[in-house]
């Protein structure tokens, strides 16, 4: 019971099983074991990003680092914290640091690339994204986890076939974390007379239910479909921010559901599969706050993106993308792992008409 690595080891794979509460108890009881135990102050920093706590992650980088000053993967860490809050000078200084420490160093160099696009500064740019590109070309050719994230790929000289083989093993990833959890899959009802009501149940998935560009887009989605035939869940993957898109779109949805409170992806699943939908809408993609992992557990029979993530998902578990022919022509159908669903005009839908109203009414000023 006083085994600090056997704690810090046990608190990893709860931590990859989506148990984050049991997991940062067992780190907690490491360095009280060991109180100079610095990977277990990192490892817990990281526990507490995946929770949100970003003041209680800086807190543990930043004593990691002053335990081994040499530790370059909790400076890193530490500039990861930095870049989410927008820090992006001390993000920087960080990465620096990390590749000053530990040269051969991927993550670091691909998220100091990011940080140095963001702040606009182009010195040794080519010679950067070609390393770039020779490092993510390594990691897929020996089949690890790309240092460069899916939704930043776009913004790099990649090929295409290089960024779906980036979403692709992200994918993966989310695969490897469901497998600990030996869930056994979902037993699915495919008709819908079976169904109380006989609705078409829908659920739209996303953690930008609120002042996000998202919900500016689709606010009024859920609250017009037509009841009779479809009935709408909408799964918020984040907390209630207070705002008035968050309102409406609770207000307007026939079930609206706070995930934010399920931590655990298993847990979350099981409620999205007990409220039996048949079409899951993933909203995310690879952005911030996704949780796909609850996707890679197959809550519903059929499982589609759509709208806020410009790119594959190069996922087995996502059976279609929502797009349009001008966006996502047959031509490039191959660049996509999803099926290609048409929308008939455009997929990229705005609110402008309920947001603005009053601009429908045309004023006459005279000067």
């Amino acid at each position: 019971p006083e085994f600090a690595v056997a704690h810090s080891n046990l608190a990893s794979v709860l931590q990859q099983q989506g148990k984050l509460h049991e997991a940062l108890m067992h780190y907690k009881d490491a360095i009280r074991i060991s109180p100079t135990f610095a990977d277990a102050y990192s490892n817990m920093g990281n526990t507490l990003k995946e929770m949100q706590d970003v003041q209680g992650a800086l807190q543990c980088y930043t004593r990691a680092i002053q335990i081994n000053p040499a530790f370059a993967d909790a400076h890193s860490n530490l500039a990861s914290i930095h870049k989410d809050s927008g820090n992006i000078p001390d993000a920087i200084a960080s990465y620096k640091t990390a590749l000053k420490l530990k040269p051969d160093f991927p993550d670091a160099y691909c998220n100091l690339a990011h940080c140095l696009q963001i702040v606009c500064d182009w010195s040794h740019y080519d010679s950067r994204m070609k390393k770039l590109v020779l490092i993510v070309q390594d990691q897929l050719e020996k089949n690890r986890l790309p240092s460069v994230h899916p939704h930043h790929s776009m913004l790099y000289p990649l090929t295409h076939q290089q960024r779906k083989g980036i979403a692709a093993r992200h994918a993966a990833l989310c695969l490897e974390k469901i497998n600990v959890l030996h869930k056994p899959p979902y037993q699915h009802v495919n008709d819908l007379k079976a169904t109380l009501g006989g609705r078409l149940r829908i659920g739209y998935v996303s953690s930008d239910f609120g002042n996000h560009p998202t919900s500016h887009l689709m606010q009024s989605v859920p609250g017009m479909h037509n009841k009779e035939q479809v009935e709408v869940f909408c799964y918020s993957l984040s907390a209630d921010d207070g705002t008035n898109f968050r309102a409406k779109i609770a207000r307007e949805t026939e079930h609206f559901i706070d995930l934010s409170r399920i931590p655990c992806n298993g847990k979350a699943a099981d409620r999205i599969h007990a409220d039996g939908i048949h079409v899951l809408v993933n909203m995310n993609g690879y952005t911030k706050g996704a949780r796909n992992e609850i996707f890679a557990l197959r809550p519903a029979p059929i499982q589609v993106m759509w709208l806020g993530y410009p790119g594959t998902s190069g996922a087995s578990f996502m059976d279609y993308i929502i797009t349009d022919a001008s966006t996502s022509p047959l031509e490039v159908a191959e660049q996509y792992s999803e099926k290609l669903a048409y929308m008939r005009n455009t997929f990229f839908i705005g609110d402008h008409l309920h947001m603005f109203p009053h601009m429908l009414n045309r004023s006459i000023l005279t000067v």
